[in-house]
C-alpha cells in the first residue's frame, strides 16, 4: 500500500462493485488518497481481488477504512440512537461480526486502521450500555490488533470529554480517534477546536466536512451538512491546530448528498479551498 504525504488532501469514497469507475472519478478530481468506505452490501471476499488490483493500478493510498452497517439512519437523534452503531442490542452481534469481516478485508488490502460510529456513548460510566460499549470496543480492538490495525472512533455523537474518558476505560493502545469537526457542530457541541485539542493525543485521521448548527428550538434534529467552507467550522484554525499537534494523516474530504452532481461539485470546491488554506500555511 502506498504511503500518503502528511496532510495530503484525500476523499472518503465508497467501495462499490465498479472499482475502476470509482477510482477514475478520484483521478479526475486530482485525488490519489483517501478513506475507503465499506458499504454494508459489499461482499468483502468477492470484492477483495478487484479492489487490490484497482488501488494498485490507480496508485491510490488508503491508510484507513470506514465501516457502515445495514439499517443505519441519520434522520434525527432518536432514530440515530436506535439504528447507528452498537447501541441497539438486537443488532449488535451481527454488526460486531461485520466489523471484524471488514477489518480483515481492509488488512488484506494493506489498510492499517478501521473506523466507525459505535453509537452514542452514555455520559455515565455506571449505566449498562456504557459498560457494554466498553467491552465490545475492547473486543473489536483486540480483533483489529490481530491484523496490526488501529480501531478509530468517529467523533460527534458524544462530547470530547465523554469520549476521552471512554478511551481511558477501554484501555487499548490501538483505540484511536477519527476526528470530524462538522459532526461536533451537527450534534450540538459547537466548539470543534477545543475538542480537537483535548483529543489530539489519540487522533490518527480526520474528516474535512462542514456543517451548520441545529436550528434553535428544534427537538432531536441534527445540524445541516454543507459545502466545505460555507459552514461553521473554522478550517484555517482547524489546519493550524493539526499542524501544531504534528498530525501526519490525510485531510479526507467527506461530503454526502443524495444528488451526485452536487456532491461532486461540492467536493471540487472543497479541494480548491483546502489547497488554498494549505498553501497559506505552507503545507
Amino acid at each position: 500500500m502506498l504511503t500518503p504525504k502528511p496532510m495530503e488532501i484525500g476523499l472518503v469514497f465508497w467501495a462499490e462493485q465498479d472499482v475502476d469507475s470509482t477510482l477514475r472519478q478520484l483521478d479526475t478530481l486530482g485525488i490519489h488518497a483517501g478513506q475507503l468506505g465499506v458499504p454494508p452490501h459489499l461482499r468483502c471476499d468477492a470484492a477483495l481481488d478487484d479492489w487490490a488490483r484497482g488501488l494498485d493500478e490507480w496508485k491510490v493510498a488508503v491508510p484507513s477504512a470506514v465501516c457502515s452497517y445495514s439499517g443505519e439512519d441519520y434522520s434525527n437523534l432518536e432514530v440515530i440512537h436506535r439504528t447507528v452503531g452498537f447501541t441497539n442490542a438486537v443488532l449488535r452481534e451481527e454488526r460486531i461480526a461485520r466489523t471484524i469481516e471488514v477489518s480483515k478485508f481492509a488488512a488484506a488490502l494493506g489498510i492499517h486502521a478501521l473506523s466507525c460510529h459505535i453509537g452514542f456513548i452514555p455520559g455515565s460510566r455506571n449505566v449498562t450500555l456504557y459498560l457494554e460499549l466498553r467491552d465490545l470496543t475492547r473486543a473489536i480492538c483486540d480483533a483489529c490488533g490481530e491484523s496490526g490495525q488501529d480501531f478509530a472512533l468517529e467523533t460527534g455523537q458524544e462530547s470530547a470529554e465523554v469520549l476521552l474518558g471512554f478511551i481511558a476505560d477501554v484501555d487499548r493502545k490501538n483505540l484511536k480517534v477519527n476526528f470530524d469537526p462538522a459532526n461536533m457542530i451537527m450534534y450540538g457541541y459547537r466548539d470543534p477546536m477545543a475538542a480537537l485539542e483535548l483529543l489530539s493525543p489519540h487522533v490518527i485521521s480526520v474528516h474535512c466536512k462542514d456543517a451548520k448548527s441545529p436550528t434553535p428550538g428544534t427537538v432531536d434534529l441534527l445540524g445541516e451538512e454543507c459545502t466545505l467552507g460555507d459552514g461553521e467550522v473554522d478550517f484555517p484554525a482547524f489546519l493550524k491546530q493539526l499542524k501544531k499537534m504534528n498530525y501526519r494523516g490525510l485531510l479526507s474530504i467527506e461530503r454526502e448528498s443524495p444528488d451526485s452532481s452536487k456532491r461532486l461539485a461540492d467536493i471540487a470546491i472543497g479541494i480548491q479551498r483546502l489547497a488554498r488554506w494549505n498553501a497559506a500555511m505552507n503545507i
